[in-house]
């Protein structure tokens, strides 16, 4: 599931991608959006139990992006 949450990350344009990491950060209580990065989206160190999550949540904002962009 990990190669899927760093696919969606790589279809986020920069505001996404932010928005993303500080949800992340966020809803798990995490130091900061640098350690999701790097550890959880580069390194691929997402907890496996937070992996569905993380998909729900990259899918939602993929929609949202894509809403805005044909607007």
């Amino acid at each position: 599931m990990t190669e899927n949450i760093r696919r969606l990350f790589t279809l986020m344009d920069h505001n996404t991608r932010e928005e993303a990491l500080l949800c992340l950060k966020n809803e798990f209580n995490l130091q900061s959006r640098k350690l999701v990065k790097n550890e959880w989206i580069k390194g691929g160190l997402i907890p496996e139990a937070y992996q569905g999550r993380t998909v729900e949540m990259f899918q939602n904002l993929l929609r949202k992006q894509q809403a805005i962009k044909s607007h």
